[in-house]
């Protein structure tokens, strides 16, 4: 009869713990993908000025979730630089979103890389929350009506990654 009892009740707890996990996981939006309409949102440059995503209709834009204490990020973003200052005249455009961190911190990141594209400042994580970003780096490739073609998560893109995506976006350009 105790046997019973014990089995009865450590199915009885199985079954609420995987209640418990699926619930969690449920409520938990799924990631933006690709062929999904990119979350617009404005944000403050390091100066204060206004940057709206729709500003950059018509051109392919990266979208960079970034942070100096991510080691990946710090890698990937001369290579984003560099990628920025190669296409920028053939209509790509980085908005780099840094979340949580003061102007102080993000303006060391831009003098010590040479950043010449927009940083913006998501101090509350709003953005970062529409567009779903549970770790970094994370990047979106955006076409120029707005729509997702690419999200790429957890891993660091090098210039030869970074120069096939544009060019596949900008529609085969070279530069």
């Amino acid at each position: 009869m105790q046997k019973i009892y014990l089995r009865v009740s450590l199915i009885f707890i199985g079954i609420c713990f995987c209640a418990i996990v699926l619930s969690g996981l449920a409520g938990r939006p799924a990631p933006i993908e690709a062929g999904q309409i990119a979350p617009t949102f404005t944000l403050p440059d390091l100066v204060g000025t206004q940057v709206n995503l729709d500003q950059a209709l018509g051109k392919v834009s990266l979208v960079m979730f970034w942070a100096s204490w991510c080691h990946p990020c710090m890698k990937e973003i001369p290579e984003v630089q560099a990628t920025f200052a190669q296409y920028k005249h053939q209509g790509f455009q980085v908005l780099a979103v840094n979340f949580g961190e003061s102007n102080a911190t993000a303006q060391t990141i831009v003098d010590r890389f040479g950043l010449t594209f927009p940083v913006l400042m998501d101090r509350r994580g709003n953005v970062a929350a529409d567009y779903r970003v549970l770790g970094l780096p994370l990047s979106f490739f955006v076409d120029g009506k707005g729509v997702v073609r690419e999200r790429i998560f957890g891993r660091v893109m090098s210039k030869e990654d970074l120069d096939k995506r544009v060019q596949q976006y900008l529609g085969g350009v070279n530069g």
